[in-house]
């Protein structure tokens, strides 16, 4: 009779050490995970799509002024990131230059540019995620790379 009891406590005390880990895990400060990104961007109307990369990362398509986005998840263990990239790129017919990308470079710092074959400059913004206001950071990062997608554009008259 004693021996159901025993298994009850001894359950019960197995699910109040799994259940701060379990909660940790939903809720590590300074991590992010996909479907809590595209809640984000949902919610400031950037119609995103998320999806995986080839590593198995989430990633999220999104609209940008008019232009396709991305956000790429980076440092991920259990769906949890910490750091994040958002990347856009112009399709130029004549392309860019690399003079361009080096100007470009050396007057914004927080973005980078680079070239690929065709010479379409893509803009890329890293950034690791704070300990606390993980949501309020992030909205923070998207307006500065609008700012920064607002030079861009403004060079070509995109």
């Amino acid at each position: 009779m004693h021996l159901p009891g025993k298994l009850l406590l001894a359950a019960l005390l197995a699910l109040a050490f799994a259940a701060p880990q379990a909660a940790f895990a939903q809720s590590s400060p300074g991590t992010i995970s996909g479907p809590e990104a595209l809640r984000i961007l949902r919610d400031l109307d950037l119609s995103p799509e998320l999806g995986r990369d080839s590593a198995g990362d989430p990633r999220i398509v999104f609209q940008m002024d008019g232009l396709h986005a991305r956000m790429n998840f980076f440092d991920c263990r259990q769906s949890r990131c910490r750091s994040l990239q958002l990347e856009t790129a112009l399709d130029l017919t004549p392309g860019s230059s690399f003079q361009f990308a080096n100007e470009y470079n050396r007057k914004y710092r927080y973005g980078r540019i680079y070239l690929d074959e065709e010479m379409d400059p893509y803009l890329q913004f890293d950034f690791e995620l704070p300990m606390a206001r993980v949501e309020e950071y992030i909205i923070s990062q998207l307006e500065t790379f609008e700012l920064l997608l607002g030079h861009l554009t403004s060079e070509f008259d995109f």
